[in-house]
């Protein structure tokens, strides 16, 4: 019984906190858009978080995929546009 107790706990503390321009990005493209390049949510936000990292303008690019309309060519042009260079 305690180290099943021992193992939920761990578990819980393993818990991804997804917060910031990323989550709003994400869930425009995974949630809002059922964007295909990105079929689950950790694969978007670890994609943006990298991106971020490489200068990427996440908070300009979260605009303009809110503004394509869910649109998958204006979407990749966004990415163009506002992604890492």
């Amino acid at each position: 019984m305690r180290s099943w107790l021992f193992l939920s706990l761990a578990l819980a503390g393993c818990s991804t906190a997804y917060t910031g321009p990323c989550d709003s990005l994400c869930n425009q493209l995974v949630d809002t858009c059922n964007y295909a390049a990105y079929p689950t949510y950790s694969d978007c936000y670890d994609g943006c978080i990298y991106a971020q990292q490489q200068g990427s303008d996440v908070a300009g690019e979260r605009q303009c995929v809110q503004n394509a309309n869910c649109d998958t060519f204006q979407i990749v042009e966004c990415e163009h546009a506002y992604g890492a260079q």
